[in-house]
């Protein structure tokens, strides 16, 4: 009987040697050095958007990795980012980084039960949060545009693009101003009292009164101009049309592609 219990001791402790060897051998996530390679990936882009961004970070903590996103640009309100935005814009990322180290971050959260963390912050000091498991992560970089809540995220996008309506109206003295996404451009439609606001104008003309800003608007995205582009193209809008109508008036409209803005 003391024998056996001798061997079964003797096995506990040679297996409890070997469990404490393979965690040994197995070192550290290969998550942090992922975060640190992130960190200066990202914090590159937040420097080289200025204008746009005020920093990013990326830290690894218990099976989680975290994205921090502090926007400069007073424009951005976090809180009016859905989920679906913020999930649509990672997946996009993940499509244009494939590669070895894409392969450790996916293969390495799905080992560790793992996710992505993002964290959203703005200059008004609202913030936003979204946590995405290892799994739905993998489904990201997968499936097409349109299987990631595609209609969600153009209707996020269309409210967000319609809240500079009342700044808009004010500034070009508009009684409105109206937004919609048609005919694959993001429309801005302004109301006047009397077409002789807009009288002096036609098409040529209207397309200059908006060229020159969405240009230095554009170029306020630094390096994330790219990201904004393409999100914005991938949901089938291919530039801005701006109407102006009144009653009893004739509207005229200009369009603006991308070509032109570039």
């Amino acid at each position: 009987m003391r024998k056996t219990f001798c061997k079964a001791f003797l096995c506990t402790v040679l297996l409890a040697g070997m469990a404490s060897c393979a965690k040994t051998a197995q070192g550290p996530s290969p998550l942090i050095a992922q975060a640190e390679r992130l960190n200066g990936t990202l914090g590159a882009l937040a420097e080289e958007s200025p204008m746009y961004l005020q920093t990013i970070s990326v830290d690894y903590d218990n099976a989680e990795l975290i994205v921090d996103i502090e926007f400069a640009d007073t424009a951005v309100h976090v809180s009016g980012y859905s989920d679906a935005l913020v999930q649509y814009v990672v997946a996009q990322y993940l499509k244009a980084h494939p590669g070895e180290n894409l392969d450790v971050v996916l293969n390495t959260l799905s080992q560790e039960k793992g996710s992505l963390k993002i964290e959203l912050s703005d200059a008004h000091g609202e913030t936003k949060d979204c946590s995405i498991g290892a799994t739905r992560l993998k489904k990201l970089y997968q499936l097409k545009p349109m299987e990631l809540n595609y209609n969600e995220v153009k209707t996020n996008v269309s409210d967000i693009l319609e809240a500079r309506c009342p700044q808009l109206a004010a500034q070009y003295k508009a009684e409105s101003a109206e937004f919609s996404i048609s005919g694959g451009f993001a429309q801005y439609t302004f109301t006047f009292a009397r077409p002789t606001a807009y009288s002096q104008l036609n098409q040529a003309s209207l397309r200059g009164r908006y060229l020159k800003p969405l240009k230095e608007h554009y170029e306020d995205f630094g390096a994330c101009r790219t990201i904004i582009e393409e999100l914005l193209g991938s949901l089938s809008i291919d530039g801005y049309r701006y109407i102006y109508t009144s009653k009893g008036g004739n509207d005229i409209s200009a369009a603006i592609p991308w070509s032109m803005i570039n």
